[in-house]
């Protein structure tokens, strides 16, 4: 699980297998997306206790980032 609070992600890197899913969870009151920097995977606009659950399906390291908040970043790293 990787919770956005205080415009982060926590943890902001994440390693998993190969299958594995990740669920992202906005604690803030301020909408966020994590979306991959190829655009592989895109939660779409979260509210405040939110989810969406991603699925990684293929080895790799997927870096991401906040749409409205691109300083915001993370890395699911697939294995």
């Amino acid at each position: 699980m990787v919770e956005i609070r205080n415009f982060a992600y926590s943890p902001e890197k994440v390693e998993i297998n190969a299958g594995d899913s990740v669920r992202f969870i906005n604690r803030d009151r301020i909408g966020h997306t994590a979306t991959a920097d190829d655009g592989s995977f895109n939660t779409g606009m979260l509210g405040q206790d939110e989810e969406a659950v991603i699925t990684f399906d293929e080895a790799g390291e997927f870096p991401y980032y906040c749409i409205p908040h691109p300083h915001m970043r993370g890395t699911i790293v697939v294995k």
